[in-house]
C-alpha cells in the first residue's frame, strides 16, 4: 500500500522539472530578444566590458559535480530571487531616467520580471516536493541608484540581462540533472514509463 501511495512522486518531480525547464528556456529566448533592443536603445556595444559592474549573481559553477540536488536548486532559487530585485531596479531606472517614454520597452522588462517570479515559485515547489526547505533570503540591500551615473545604469542593466540569460542556461542543465535522477529512480521502481522522456 505504501508503495502505491508513493509511486506518483518521481513522476511529479519529473513533470515539475519539465515545466521549469520550459519556462527557463522561454525566459532565455525573451531575454535574448530584449538584449538586442536594450543595446540599441542605450547606444551600447554588446562587447563592452562589464567587469566594473558588481552585485549581479554570476552563473559560473564551481565544483559542479559536488553539488547536491538541494544545493543546485537552492543556488538557482537564490539567484532568481536576486534577479527579481535587480530587474525591478532596471525597470525603475528605465522609466525614470533612461527611456521614460518607451512603454513597450518597459513592458518587455516587466514581462521577464513576472516570468522570473513564476520561476522562483516553481523552484520553491520543487524543493518542497523533494523534501527540502526554501533557503533563507540572503539578498543584499539594494544600492542607492542615485549614486549611479546614467552610463552606469545602462551598464548595470546590460549585465543584469546577460547574467540572467546565463542563469537560465545553468538552470536547464541543473534541472535536467534533477529530472534524470527522478527518472532513473522511477524507472527502477516501475513508476515511470519505459521510454526516453525528452526535456
Amino acid at each position: 500500500m505504501a508503495s502505491a501511495e508513493q509511486s506518483p512522486v518521481p513522476l511529479q518531480h519529473y513533470s515539475l522539472c519539465s515545466r521549469i525547464i520550459h519556462l527557463a528556456k522561454k525566459i532565455r529566448s525573451d531575454v535574448a530578444s530584449l538584449l538586442e533592443s536594450y543595446v540599441e536603445r542605450q547606444g551600447l556595444d554588446r562587447t563592452i566590458s562589464l567587469d566594473s559592474v558588481d552585485g549581479v549573481p554570476a552563473a559560473a559553477m564551481e565544483q559542479e559535480g559536488k553539488l547536491t540536488v538541494a544545493e543546485r536548486l537552492g543556488a538557482n532559487l537564490q539567484a532568481y530571487r536576486a534577479f527579481q530585485v535587480l530587474l525591478g531596479e532596471v525597470l525603475e531606472e528605465q522609466r525614470s531616467h533612461l527611456t521614460p517614454l518607451d512603454t513597450d520597452f518597459h513592458a518587455s522588462i516587466q514581462s521577464i520580471l513576472l516570468q522570473v517570479v513564476a520561476l522562483d515559485y516553481q523552484l520553491g515547489e520543487l524543493l518542497a516536493l523533494l523534501g527540502h526547505g526554501r533557503p533563507a533570503w540572503e539578498a543584499a540591500s539594494p544600492e542607492n541608484p542615485g549614486h549611479r551615473s546614467l552610463f552606469e545604469m545602462k551598464l548595470r542593466g546590460l549585465k543584469v540581462l546577460q547574467e540572467l540569460a546565463h542563469w537560465t542556461v545553468r538552470s536547464v542543465r541543473d534541472l535536467r540533472q534533477v529530472a534524470k535522477h527522478s527518472q532513473d529512480f522511477g524507472a527502477a521502481h516501475g513508476e515511470l514509463p519505459e521510454r526516453n522522456l525528452q526535456l
